[in-house]
């Protein structure tokens, strides 16, 4: 297996609980030691059963080849409040609630205009998903696995993938660009 470290980032804008925080961090984890395994097993060309080497990964993964922490920035959006005068925070809050309607109606607009670009995207990422598992169900056909072992690898991987998506999608977290890009990704 490869010994490059690079790395990997997520920008979030909504609030978290404290579940879905360590829901999305384990949930992370788990894939990368699934991934993680299966490459070492790749590598070593030694197909083990491949249900308990998933299910057991982190054990499987030396400390210095685990998913570490570079930084943490936690906080979520402001909230703060304001003291004045009656009639002019009255006139503020026409004025606010005025532009933020006008805002909402266009944005409304640009909805509709992009909805088939939407639909196109969402479209492209079913299908990326997909390549992504197939290329996996490819590797561990390569492996020598049989389909019973495939399918229990593939449960393994799309289980904590879905709960990450899921987290995702409810907290708007993007995965960051980075210079450094891994070898897989060029």
């Amino acid at each position: 297996m490869s010994e490059e470290i690079t790395e990997i980032g997520f920008n979030a804008v909504d609030d978290w609980s404290v579940e879905d925080f360590y829901t999305f961090f384990h949930q992370l984890n788990i894939l990368y030691n699934r991934l993680a395994v299966l490459e070492d097993i790749k590598f070593k060309q030694n197909p083990i059963k491949l249900k308990t080497a998933l299910y057991g990964s982190l054990s499987r993964i030396p400390l210095e080849n685990r998913l570490t922490v570079k930084s943490i920035e936690i906080h979520s959006p402001g909230d703060f409040n304001l003291l004045g005068l009656d009639k002019i925070l009255i006139q503020m809050r026409g004025l606010i609630k005025d532009f933020t309607y006008k805002n909402r109606l266009e944005r409304e607009a640009k909805e509709e205009q992009l909805s088939h670009e939407k639909e196109m995207n969402e479209l492209k990422v079913i299908a990326e998903k997909q390549n992504i598992l197939a290329k996996q169900v490819q590797l561990m056909k390569d492996i020598g696995y049989d389909q019973e072992q495939i399918d229990a690898g593939i449960k393994a991987l799309y289980d904590p993938l879905k709960q990450l998506e899921d987290i995702a999608q409810r907290k708007k977290v993007t995965l960051k660009s980075t210079n450094k890009q891994s070898q897989s990704d060029t």
